[in-house]
């Protein structure tokens, strides 16, 4: 297969940028572009529509990862929130745990459970 050159339309004042700096749309329309030369020079167009099958390929590959990334972040926040749940849980019972414990090792003083009578005048 022979190496596809894009007409270049840098005017001296810009480095020309290199095919894979540009995005896969801008890499489509420039072939589209140099295809659409070609059909009008009568020359071979078929590394054109190959390389154009390429990129749209290329394309729902990347937007089949982009919505695979989008559902492993969303499960990760899911994950994330049910943890923050179960441990604020724990927390919640171990402090219940530890309160009851505390106060019925504690033993009420003589004085709260039998208060001093009181004298009629």
């Amino acid at each position: 297969m022979q190496q596809l050159k894009l007409p270049s339309h840098n005017n001296g004042t810009h480095r020309q940028k290199s095919t894979d700096s540009f995005t896969i749309p801008q890499q489509k329309e420039r072939l589209e572009n140099l295809l659409y030369q070609k059909v009008q020079q009568g020359e071979d167009i078929s590394p054109c529509i190959e390389a154009l099958y390429y990129l749209a390929s290329k394309q729902t590959t990347e937007d089949q990862l982009q919505v695979m990334w989008a559902e492993v972040v969303r499960e990760r926040s899911a994950f994330n929130s049910v943890q923050r749940v179960i441990i604020t849980a724990f927390a919640i019972l171990g402090m219940i745990a530890f309160l009851n414990g505390a106060f019925r090792s504690v033993k009420p003083s003589a004085a709260v459970v039998n208060p001093p009578a009181v004298q009629p005048h």
